[in-house]
């Protein structure tokens, strides 16, 4: 079961040949080509353009229709042969392009009523194969440096994961040792919130859970807080436009409102509100942490960009681009921003 895993992860990696950009690319590249072509043509100077127009016409054709059969192709093998291997797959494409490209060939030269050159049948095979070869072997080395970059980042994400900061422990620890003479009821709530902190501390980090998981996971974090904290620390959930079924990765906002009580709310004398808000847009998602900042703060505290780092590391391994951490102070007050795309459970 891994190594199909394996194999059709590796197929996901190749380029998605229906998408709008890839024929963007393609077409790009089909006309550069037909550029350098025309360039080495003996006597390019005086039919140019004629050229250009001829090796435009002709590599487009060809490009266009295996993109094509590719498009088709690709979703077939992913839906009933998982298991075929990324360099199977690239040589069965390399294949069809040549055979394209042959039948486009033999097309033009039986549309001119002339016999078929070998040397002209030859000389576009090769090219054919020499440009797909380039193509496809860049995209499985972009797609092993990019295996290289998960397996990091996992590491990463599974440090970050599975361990919350010990300053957080030692404390809720003291805090429940002085309440458990006081009332032993509290002291049992907050002994199953940590519970659940560590347990969702504990979950792969490429399964996702709803948004309403993951606020009650952060509301049992700021009530321990609050236990330790007081009056000091204060906080307001303004995400009523957030639907509670949209799937976001587990403690993703927690760390963030740790840094907000570490960093904010605990180095301000009098305390201070954090303020998460969200915004549901058609395609993502904006949640945003709002805490205090001590007067004498000049600069970001190195804590804080470590774990907004790697959160942004871990955005990046399972959202791609489409995903982001935006983050500023202003106006004493401290900002972190994130965007993530819709994904319904």
């Amino acid at each position: 079961m891994n190594a199909a895993k394996q194999t059709n992860s590796s197929l996901n990696q190749l380029p998605d040949f229906c998408q709008a950009a890839t024929l963007y690319l393609i077409v790009i590249a089909s006309v550069i080509l037909a550029l350098l072509l025309s360039f080495a043509t003996a006597n390019w100077q005086q039919q140019f353009w004629i050229h250009l127009s001829l090796y435009s016409l002709f590599i487009l054709w060809t490009s266009l229709t295996s993109l094509g059969i590719l498009c088709l192709l690709r979703r077939y093998i992913l839906l009933k042969l998982p298991n075929v291997s990324l360099q199977r797959f690239s040589a069965l494409a390399i294949g069809i392009i040549l055979l394209v490209t042959l039948s486009y060939s033999l097309l033009i030269s039986f549309y001119l009523s002339e016999e078929p050159s070998l040397w002209f049948l030859l000389r576009n095979l090769f090219i054919a194969l020499i440009v797909s070869g380039v193509f496809f072997r860049y995209f499985y080395l972009r797609e092993e440096s990019l295996r290289r970059i998960r397996s990091e980042a996992e590491a990463r994400i599974q440090a970050l994961q599975s361990r919350i900061r010990p300053h957080f422990l030692f404390n809720s620890l003291n805090t429940l040792a002085n309440l458990a003479i006081i009332d032993p009821v509290k002291t049992e709530h907050m002994i199953l919130d940590m519970a659940d902190i560590f347990r969702a501390s504990m979950q792969r980090s490429d399964v996702l859970i709803p948004f309403s998981e993951e606020k009650n996971l952060c509301s049992q974090y700021l009530n321990l807080e609050q236990q330790r904290l007081g009056d000091k620390l204060r906080y307001e959930w303004q995400t009523d436009t957030i639907d509670p079924n949209i799937l976001v990765p587990p403690l993703l906002l927690q760390p963030i409102i740790e840094n907000a009580v570490y960093h904010g709310v605990q180095a301000c004398p009098q305390g201070g509100s954090i303020i998460i808000k969200g915004v549901s847009y058609q395609k993502h998602i904006q949640l945003e942490v709002i805490n205090p900042l001590p007067e004498e703060s000049a600069k970001q505290h190195k804590g804080n960009s470590l774990a907004l780092s790697n959160i942004q590391q871990r955005l990046d391994v399972l959202f791609g681009n489409k995903a982001s951490v935006n983050y500023h102070q202003a106006n004493g007050r401290f900002y972190c921003t994130l965007t993530i795309p819709k994904r319904l459970s």
